[in-house]
């Protein structure tokens, strides 16, 4: 049991358990699409490892803070950690540094003319230069054998331990990230990687989709014993699927309860829509909802255009299914009242019949969703431009004067 604010408090640990596994997604996301043999494990050979048939090709310790702090210079504990790992590892296996790549992720700064400074990647090669690598060896041995820190002793003598050759070749191999994302600002980061994977618009969502799968993914690894692994080709098949989710269900129609400015509605009144209704006899209540109904069904047309949500022909097809479910029902109301006189209250009726059906029958999907104001309002704008109308003589009727 902790207590808030106290030094017992787990928040930092936890914490950092969380950003493994996290900052595994992110990092895994690099991979994707491109060598399917490569495999990510949490807590395996490292806080993350990078491993094709079992080698490893990439380990990485990380190190998180609550809060940003200038807290990598030669001396620090976090960096000492680190090097005594990879100290012993290194020397088990000399030709280790040859062929993997170690990293340090932290969230932590690096100060200018420090070890870990110079081993940031390089701007031009994005690798830490030899030469860097060389320096950086000579500060850490000086720091470790001045240094009376009794707590980094073990790590003092695991880096010391190493011919100072060894010493330099290990440090070519390594790459200090600095800065790096909090484990709350982490969210862009995984989106940003699954811009080209998605749709347009869909990289929120399908963050959280792969999110919920990772986390019971990467937990069922870490109980395996030995820990176990999670496939590049299994994240990519998980990708794909929530693509063609996204591509199913990308329609978010956010303008279904949108007010109307009183301006528009008030334009409206001029719009050929409305000329429709008022030609059938209908008014009041019923004309108040067709304009809300017109600006919630424009304004969302208009947004998943902007947003490039919606493919190319979509509406248009959208809008074809609604002229063939009106035709058909227009020519009969036509044909049983082809003699009518064009004032007769019979005629309006017949009008209102058809209209009456678009109202509260007349729901057709658009894509996979389905909703009363999209139809609705889709008709009215369909009716503005005269494509379709309600009276048999609409046309005649309705259109503006020359």
């Amino acid at each position: 049991m902790t207590t808030s604010g106290t030094v017992f408090s787990a928040a930092p640990s936890a914490a950092g358990y969380l950003y493994q596994a996290r900052l595994a997604l992110a990092l895994c996301l690099r991979h994707a699409y491109g060598d399917a043999g490569i495999e990510v494990a949490v807590e395996r050979l490292d806080d993350v490892s990078f491993e094709t048939e079992g080698e490893a090709r990439e380990l990485l310790q990380t190190k998180h803070h609550l809060r940003r702090t200038a807290n990598l210079g030669d001396l620090s504990p976090h960096l000492w950690k680190t090097l005594r790992i990879w100290s012993h590892l290194a020397l088990e296996d000399p030709n280790l540094p040859n062929r993997t790549r170690l990293v340090l992720v932290t969230t932590g700064l690096a100060r200018p003319d420090d070890a870990t400074w110079l081993l940031r990647p390089h701007r031009g090669t994005g690798e830490p230069s030899v030469d860097n690598a060389r320096i950086a060896a000579e500060l850490l041995t000086a720091a470790a054998e001045s240094s009376e820190n009794q707590a980094l002793q073990p790590a003092f003598k695991a880096f010391l331990s190493l011919t100072p050759r060894m010493r330099a070749s290990l440090l070519s191999a390594v790459q200090v990230l600095d800065a790096q994302p909090l484990l709350t600002e982490l969210d862009p980061i995984i989106e940003d990687q699954l811009k080209m994977a998605v749709p347009r618009g869909g990289t929120e969502r399908a963050r959280e989709l792969l999110e919920g799968w990772w986390w019971p993914r990467i937990c069922q690894a870490l109980i395996e014993n030995p820990p176990g692994t999670v496939s590049i080709l299994e994240m990519e098949n998980r990708i794909d699927e929530i693509r063609e989710t996204l591509q199913r269900n990308a329609l978010i129609a956010d303008q279904e309860f949108a007010a109307p400015p009183e301006a528009d509605l008030a334009a409206y009144e001029a719009y050929g829509f409305v000329r429709q209704l008022k030609a059938i006899g209908i008014g009041g209540n019923r004309i108040e909802s067709a304009k809300r109904d017109f600006y919630r069904a424009f304004s969302q047309r208009s947004r998943w255009t902007r947003e490039h949500v919606v493919f190319d022909g979509e509406i248009s097809r959208f809008e074809t299914t609604l002229l063939e479910e009106w035709e058909p029902r227009f020519n009969a109301m036509c044909d049983e009242h082809g003699t009518t006189d064009p004032d007769s209250p019979m005629l309006r009726q017949a009008g209102q019949d058809v209209y009456q059906w678009v109202e509260t029958d007349a729901r057709f999907p658009f894509r996979s969703l389905v909703k009363r104001f999209l139809n609705v309002g889709s008709f009215h704008m369909l009716a503005n431009e005269l494509r379709l109308g309600w009276h048999r003589d609409f046309v005649r009727l309705c259109r503006k004067d020359d």
